[in-house]
């Protein structure tokens, strides 16, 4: 387990995960937040926005690509 420190709006958070998904959520952080220190609501919802778009862009993917296979295996029958 590893225990993180975030600092919201000028308050701190201590966050405990398990080790491997630490260093996701800590690349994470870097990545969405641009290595801040001190992380303001209106970044909060920014990349709350931004990771729900890139979500629904992936399922409209997602969704394509399982009817696309469907399709061929509905052709092959």
């Amino acid at each position: 387990m590893k225990k993180i420190i975030i600092s919201i709006a000028a308050k701190s958070f201590d966050i405990t995960l398990e080790d491997d998904f630490a260093n996701f959520f800590e690349a994470e952080m870097a990545r969405l937040f641009k290595n801040k220190n001190n992380i303001e609501i209106k970044d909060i919802l920014g990349a709350f926005i931004q990771e729900c778009h890139d979500r629904f862009e992936t399922q409209k993917i997602e969704k394509e690509l399982i009817s696309n296979i469907e399709a061929k295996v509905l052709r092959k029958n």
